[in-house]
């Protein structure tokens, strides 16, 4: 038989088999919402030209494009939250280290959790609004309840999130847990 020599285990192998289909599902979201960001310019593409050189202006294609925009913004917050890439001003957080780090990370996940716990309350109020007067888009008569939606759907992902990495955070506040960084 065969001498196999046995290799260091590299990053990709110490992770876990949570942590890869994680990772592995965020890389995958990460190329829908780039697909569906293409495909947004492919209609305001098809449109300008059908405007312009045709004539003709295609019905809803500017709904559509907002609608589209509006549900990948939200996807991309909750992924943004995850993963810890969102803009905010971390000046605080760069030069602190050990549980000041973890306590300022507590602070920044229940303010997100409190703030977008709030804003889903309010979409979850709003829809339902909108879905008793049955009010519909101009161009596409779609229900105002399918763009809404992204909203609740947005901000509802960003409190669980949220709650989640509050938990996490806590958990490493408690055990003074060394910091990890995911990778986008």
């Amino acid at each position: 038989m065969a001498h196999v020599e046995r290799q260091p285990l590299n990053e990709a192998d110490r992770q876990s088999a949570p942590s890869r289909v994680a990772g592995l599902a965020m890389n995958g979201l990460h190329t829908l919402l780039g697909l569906a960001l293409l495909l947004v310019v492919g209609i305001n593409f098809v449109n300008a030209v059908s405007r312009y050189l045709l004539g003709v202006s295609p019905l809803g294609a500017d709904e559509l494009m907002v609608y589209i925009v509006i549900w990948v913004v939200m996807v991309a917050a909750v992924l943004s939250l995850i993963m810890r890439s969102h803009i905010n001003v971390n000046l605080l957080p760069i030069y602190t280290s050990g549980r000041t780090r973890h306590l300022l990370h507590v602070i920044h996940d229940a303010a997100a959790v409190l703030a977008c716990g709030y804003a889903t309350y309010a979409s979850w109020l709003f829809i339902g609004r909108i879905s008793r007067l049955g009010v519909t888009s101009m161009g596409l008569g779609v229900p105002m309840t399918v763009p809404h939606a992204a909203l609740l759907a947005g901000f509802a992902g960003l409190t669980v999130a949220g709650a989640f990495m509050l938990v996490r955070d806590v958990i490493a506040l408690v055990r003074n847990a060394p910091h990890t960084r995911m990778a986008p």
